[in-house]
């Protein structure tokens, strides 16, 4: 296993961890090079942005939440 990715591997990383749990040794790779990177830092914080947005619009369109999520 290298100890480093590139941001086109933790970009996937990054996508998958959102379909699924990462096994300890990617997450630990994905931390470093993120500590590292700072594009990637915010490619991953945009790709939370977008799973809490539409978490939002979830709860919204389940009726249990009244208000409708806010840009």
């Amino acid at each position: 296993m290298r100890l480093r990715l590139t941001c086109k591997e933790t970009a996937r990383l990054v996508l998958e961890g959102e379909d699924r749990t990462l096994p300890l040794g990617e997450r630990v790779l994905v931390r470093l090079h993120l500590g590292m990177c700072k594009g990637c830092t915010r490619f991953s914080q945009q790709v939370q942005l977008m799973h809490g947005a539409l978490e939002g619009w979830r709860r919204y369109a389940d009726g249990k939440d009244d208000t409708p999520p806010v840009s």
